[in-house]
């Protein structure tokens, strides 16, 4: 190989080294992100419910239905048969008590059945 041919490809290799140090920046800052969005959706998906066990939470509950579950804010839940239930001058009640459509309190946790719900409360108003 003359010197010419050793220049040709010393130039040829740098243009590569930049080009391949090009790609392995981006391959680089690609990865980056994807392991930053793939924490930011773990986050996001890790509510309350997996971290404390129990969520508290305010809202409408408009159903009882007959299989056991109720509807608050168009979302049904399972009732957990130790339930708490208490109207809104902190007295023991049944279920059924309750007029419909109310405020309540309530706290779930999830169990492996589904979102269970341990304690409802009635909000005076």
């Amino acid at each position: 190989m003359n010197d010419l041919d050793k220049g040709m490809t010393m130039r040829n290799n740098k243009m590569t080294l930049r080009k391949t140090d090009v790609c392995k920046r981006k391959k680089t800052i690609a990865m980056f992100l994807a392991v930053f969005i793939v924490l930011a959706l773990t986050l996001a998906a890790s509510s309350d419910v997996s971290a404390a066990g129990k969520v508290k939470a305010y809202g409408m509950l408009t159903s009882i239905e007959d299989d056991g579950t109720v509807i608050i804010d168009k979302i049904g839940y399972l009732v957990s048969p130790s339930v708490t239930i208490r109207n809104y001058r902190d007295e023991s009640i049944l279920l059924r008590d309750i007029s419909l459509p109310h405020n309540v309190y309530f706290e779930y946790e999830y169990r492996s059945e589904g979102f269970m719900i341990i304690l409802i409360e009635e909000v005076a108003g």
